[in-house]
């Protein structure tokens, strides 16, 4: 039986219009499937630049501090000048009158001015190479956080200090990438820092909240980060970590950002509008993430300051130095609390023993040298 005539353009009219709907229906959803893909990546662009952010800061901090004590070193050394030339005034004319108890006394002051010269200028110097280190890294990672919000790297942190040798081990092409005072090395999750003996390197983390010196023949592994954590593995040596207690971070970050404001007012300054204008929109990140250090226990802190020493037959060692650092074992079920002037410590099997008190005094200041 035929179709009657007209029926047959009413039903491929039909047809069009349905196949019409279906595909924009298909249109609707896949739309609706990209938004939130397409704001996830803009989140995900806006995180990688904030830990940048909160890290410009904590350079300009250090590099401030260095400038501040090189004009204290400065003043020190005009003041011990000032005295040895008065002390030397003194010998000369305590020899012409034959005063030999004035003569040692000017002697001694000589000798004790000349000491004090002689380390204000070991510190001036230490002071300038920090301040040099402090702004070559500063530069870098300005540099990086003017690029593009969503480049693919997932940087996890910014060596900020090398002394002697040390290198970076990268997990997405092996390469080995030797660290110098002139360059700042960024870290992936996955890629390691080596230090060698009488060596040392210093990196950035956590928004700018932590930072870890790695002491001689240290190794250090990046990881992925965990739920509302960043996680370092500690595989040998010895490390100094001290992570900033929130509310004093967001003040310094306050602070900066009122400074720059004012600064702005006046001075046309590229950088200080930059940092300005990302200030509101990394606001809503709360730094609220936790630091995790692991080598055969998790350690968990927040606004602390702790060494750990690892040894591949001995085990951890953990010395907390101010606040409190959690220590979990990874066998069992046991949790301790190390406060500070404690030590926890765990043998290679992940077993904890019972927190430890110690006398901080005695301990050896490495991460200051």
């Amino acid at each position: 039986m035929g179709i009657p005539d007209g029926e047959g353009e009413k039903i491929g009219g039909q047809l069009m219009n349905k196949r019409f709907f279906k595909f924009a229906a298909a249109v609707v959803v896949l739309v609706f499937l990209l938004c939130p893909a397409v704001s996830m990546a803009k989140e995900l662009g806006v995180h990688r630049q904030s830990w940048l952010f909160g890290i410009i800061f904590k350079l300009k901090t250090m590099k401030d501090k260095e400038i501040a004590g090189i004009r204290k070193y400065d003043a020190e050394i005009q003041k011990c000048n000032a005295t040895i030339r008065a002390s030397e005034d003194i010998i000369s004319k305590a020899r012409q009158k034959g005063n030999i108890k004035a003569e040692q006394i000017a002697r001694e002051a000589l000798r004790t001015a000349q000491e004090a010269k002689r380390k204000n200028e070991e510190m001036k110097s230490l002071a300038e190479l920090n301040k040099k280190r402090a702004e070559t890294a500063y530069a870098s990672v300005y540099n990086q956080f003017s690029k593009e919000a969503g480049g693919k790297e997932e940087i996890r942190g910014v060596v900020s200090s090398v002394s002697g040798n040390a290198f970076i081990l990268l997990k997405r092409d092996n390469a080995t990438i030797p660290l110098s005072d002139d360059r700042a090395g960024f870290l992936q999750p996955g890629d390691e820092i080596w230090t060698l003996g009488k060596s040392s390197a210093e990196l950035q983390m956590l928004d700018g909240r932590g930072s870890v010196r790695l002491g001689e023949y240290s190794r250090f592994r990046m990881e992925e980060d965990s739920a509302g954590a960043q996680v370092i593995n500690i595989m040998n040596g010895r490390i100094h970590a001290a992570v900033d207690k929130l509310d004093e971070h967001q003040k310094m970050i306050e602070d900066k950002i009122r400074a720059y404001k004012e600064d702005l007012k006046t001075v046309n300054d590229e950088i200080k509008q930059k940092l300005v204008e990302a200030h509101d929109k990394f606001l809503r990140w709360s730094y609220q993430k936790k630091f995790e250090v692991r080598t055969n226990v998790i350690m968990s802190v927040r606004g602390t300051q702790f060494l750990v020493y690892e040894d591949e037959k001995m085990g951890t060692e953990l010395i907390v130095l101010e606040g409190s650092v959690e220590m979990k074992g990874i066998k069992g079920d046991k949790t301790i609390i190390v406060n500070a002037g404690y030590k926890g410590t765990a043998a290679k099997d992940g077993i904890l023993s019972d927190p430890e008190k110690i006398d901080l005094s005695k301990i050896e200041r490495w991460w200051e040298k």
